[in-house]
């Protein structure tokens, strides 16, 4: 000031009118960079699902992939956790949701429903667009989806696009909704950015650096990969990574060798099998053959017997490119990311359970875990980052309690690993669980090493197979329960990973029983209060 003080008292009247001049221009351009900047970040686009089965929920990730390769400004989350008074402040709104029962909205829809049913919301700049799946054979086909559709009409809202139903094969009715959407954005950016959305956009590609087997226990194999990742990649603790798996080359040359394909001549052909479902073709498009041909038990049907059974009653490539052409593409997966950027640089880590499971008495696997757990180093995946922005670390002076059993650990990995690499002086307090001590403690050097250097301010450890009588996580909750209600009056974060059933609803209760006999305060408005400050946070499946 100083400076400008002195400078105006040396110059002549002209010379003041241009410093006045030239600085007035510095702040318009400044107001209307920052009134760009702000139009820029009102342009974000909310992508919410609600889910029964997992449709939803996949194709909703699959509708963020492809919205995040246009580099848009996007976030995705499920219904459950989107904070109901950001509506009225929303600029754009994806919906993606399933009918339940009755018409009704899933579980996790139903505040959302309520809310918007409330006579006294209203909103004003809202643009949004619901995609509803159901079944055309029940009377109430995407009744959830078209009550929202049409009740965020009547409160003020804009549709970007009219809704679209889907029935239970909804593969080409989404693919166009989500292409006319992002034709919507193609076009709004392009009026305002000029930007040309014409060039294709590469997939993240990844090279596995580290596959190793972290527990030792048979039921439950339990894998720590890492994957070296580009320069420019970047995420924080809470993220996750999407995943797409592959099927097994040798799956493929053997399908390839029933329809009689030569692999050289029709690598196109090999490389669309590679990506698609082959252990899920669409039932409706079996019993349709199945009524022509009399083939009976489809669902005990596999790939190969389904090609035996109806490829040598159609013509070669009448059935080949049909064939193809149902089944879906494959999903990808979502894995909470177990490392820190400022502890591995270039690098991700992720905990994967295989998943293991009967089906018709075969032993089946998991698509993606079973995909994961046979990559070796130097493997090559797809992959993208989802950024979980409803599942971070608060300042580094809060103190947080971790509870994550099973493969629950993964973010709290990271957690730890960033927290101990900013020198954060909030407490830790860790809850872990398994089957057993000696087979199941995954990362056990890890924990006990924070605990020895003060990290970890407290653990506590469940394995519930270790003795006669069951111990889990939320039994160690409950015995120290004084001093955990201690911490959560006095301003701790709690974070919930793992399985949403039974282990989440367990912990939860747990918590509500302790708030009701220790604090003597009502257990719902508590943690109601702690959800709004951003203080409970679940990432749960």
């Amino acid at each position: 000031m100083k400076i400008l003080s002195d400078l105006i008292k040396k110059s002549s009247l002209k010379e003041i009118m241009w410093i006045n001049g030239y600085i007035s221009g510095i702040i318009s351009k400044l107001i209307e960079e920052k009134e760009f900047i702000n139009k820029e970040n009102n342009d974000v686009i909310t992508l919410v699902y609600s889910s029964e089965t997992g449709n939803a929920k996949n194709l909703a990730l699959n509708i963020y992939k492809k919205i995040n390769e246009e580099k848009l400004k996007i976030k995705l989350l499920n219904l459950e956790d989107y904070c109901l008074f950001n509506l009225e402040k929303e600029s754009y709104l994806l919906i993606v949701i399933s009918t339940h029962g009755n018409g009704e909205p899933p579980n996790s829809g139903k505040d959302f429903f309520n809310f918007i049913h409330n006579k006294n919301i209203r909103i004003k700049n809202l643009k949004y667009s619901v995609l509803a799946l159901g079944d055309k054979s029940y009377d109430t086909f995407c009744k959830a989806g078209d009550d929202i559709d049409q009740r965020l009409k009547l409160i003020g809202g804009d549709r970007i696009l009219k809704i679209q139903k889907c029935d239970v094969f909804y593969k080409k009715e989404s693919e166009k909704w989500i292409n006319n959407i992002i034709n919507f954005f193609r076009e709004k950016n392009h009026k305002s950015k000029k930007l040309n959305f014409n060039i294709k956009k590469k997939e993240n590609l990844g090279i596995i650096d580290k596959n190793i087997l972290l527990n030792n226990n048979k039921n439950k194999n339990v894998y720590h990969i890492e994957i070296l990742i580009p320069k420019n990649i970047q995420y924080s603790p809470g993220d996750a990574i999407g995943i797409y798996p592959e099927n097994d080359s040798n799956i493929i040359n053997k399908i390839m060798k029933l329809l009689n394909l030569n692999i050289k001549k029709n690598f196109d052909i090999f490389h669309k099998l590679k990506n698609k479902d082959i252990y899920n073709i669409p039932i409706k498009y079996l019993k349709n053959k199945s009524i022509t041909f009399g083939i009976k038990n489809l669902d005990q049907l596999d790939i190969f017997t389904i090609i035996k059974n109806f490829y040598s009653l159609n013509k070669e490539k009448f059935f080949i490119e049909n064939f193809i052409e149902i089944m879906n593409p494959i999903k990808p997966r979502l894995y909470s990311i177990s490392s820190s950027l400022k502890k591995h640089v270039d690098k991700i880590h992720i905990t994967v359970l295989l998943n293991k499971y009967k089906y018709n008495d075969k032993i089946k696997y998991g698509y993606c875990s079973n995909f994961l757990s046979k990559l070796k180093k130097g493997d090559k995946i797809n992959f993208f980052i989802y950024k979980n922005n409803f599942f971070k670390l608060p300042d580094p002076d809060k103190d947080i309690i971790l509870i994550g059993p099973g493969t629950g650990i993964a973010p709290f990995r990271a957690f730890l690993y960033e927290r101990e690499s900013i020198n954060a002086s909030g407490k830790n307090w860790l809850f872990f669980g398994n089957q057993y001590y000696s087979r199941d403690f995954l990362y056990k050097s890890e924990i006990e090493n924070w605990k020895k250097n003060g990290l970890l301010y407290h653990v506590h450890l469940a394995f519930s197979r270790d003795q006669k009588n069951k111990i889990y996580i939320q039994d160690k909750i409950w015995e120290n329960r004084k001093e955990f209600f201690y911490w959560i009056k006095n301003g701790a974060y709690i974070y919930i990973c793992g399985k949403k059933t039974p282990m989440s609803i367990n912990v939860e209760k747990i918590i509500y029983r302790i708030v009701e006999n220790l604090g003597k305060e009502n257990p719902e408005s508590f943690i109601s209060k702690m959800k709004k400050n951003k203080r409970y946070l679940k990432d749960v499946y």
